[in-house]
């Protein structure tokens, strides 16, 4: 029987993670792990785990996990590790990888809108302000939200991450250099600014992309209505509407009044779900498909 192993199950991510699980159809066995337990061979393990776990644990299990499919920061910018949403760039993995980074949330449903279009329109620059919901941050943040006088309620808080020394956000880079990475586009320009927002869970983003033609309304939305697990909708969508589901959705779309090369439109999705443990389940699905 193939094993699939969940380390950091007593996360949020990981919680979810395991529930996701029960929609693949591939017979295999669930092994689940804290992050410190002794971990034994597996043929795939998915790390719920922050930066210095996921390096500790990454160099461990090398020679006993043949696919390891992390969720941290930490590998995504590595060149030898690809980084993978699977709708848009399952290429990336073949039967020799052996280190797969599942991205960012917030660059994954910014990017899952951005890609249907590249069949139609070069894209050149993106620029977006997140309203990221209080579960992106984990269950510590969550207990935070729920305690009296968390600074995160009735309130937006424009800090997510650390601030560097360019005074971006280790979040706003993520945006960046993510996004390039998965759409193959290493000169697009990428203007972010991320905040947390008062919401518990389903983060949303404001959207502005130019691109070197002219853009034509009615294609930018048959070309997400057409791409798997985006939908755009004439009515406004909202992130208490759509927690718990797994499509990424769009609305509000319009033209710049004085541009017809840049569309602005609104975009919300679970952060829990495509954000994260989907987009593992995923990932785990098709190696399981494909390698396994």
């Amino acid at each position: 029987m193939k094993t699939v192993g969940i380390v950091g199950i007593r996360g949020v991510v990981g919680q979810t993670l395991l529930k996701q699980f029960k929609q693949i159809k591939t017979p295999f066995e669930t092994k689940t792990f804290g992050r410190n337990d002794t971990i034994p061979a597996l043929d795939i393990a998915v790390l719920c785990t922050d930066n210095p776990d996921s390096v500790r644990l990454v160099q461990e299990l090398k020679d006993r996990v043949k696919y390891i499919v992390d969720m941290s920061a930490q590998f995504r910018q590595d060149p030898g590790v690809p980084l993978v949403i699977p709708e848009i760039n399952a290429h990336a993995i073949t039967k020799d990888t052996h280190l797969i980074a599942s991205p960012n949330c917030t660059t994954t449903g910014l990017v899952m809108t951005m890609k249907p279009l590249l069949t139609h329109y070069t894209l050149k620059e993106v620029f977006f302000c997140s309203y990221q919901a209080i579960s992106g941050g984990g269950k510590k943040l969550l207990e935070n939200f729920h305690t009296p006088g968390s600074l995160y309620e009735n309130n937006c808080v424009p800090m997510i991450g650390s601030l560097q020394e360019n005074g971006y956000t280790s979040e706003e880079l993520k945006g960046i250099y993510e996004t390039r990475k998965i759409l193959e586009l290493p000169h697009i320009k990428v203007y972010p600014h991320t905040v947390r927002v008062a919401v518990e869970n389903a983060h949303s983003l404001g959207v502005t992309l130019r691109a070197e033609q002219a853009f034509d309304l009615v294609q930018v939305k048959e070309s997400w209505n057409q791409f798997p697990n985006v939908k755009y909708s004439e009515e406004v969508v909202t992130p208490k509407q759509i927690s718990g589901t797994e499509t990424t959705y769009a609305c509000r779309l319009r033209r710049d009044i004085e541009d017809p090369h840049i569309i602005h439109y609104f975009i919300t999705f679970d952060n829990l779900l495509k954000g994260a443990a989907m987009n593992a389940r995923q990932i785990v699905e098709l190696l399981l498909e494909k390698y396994v």
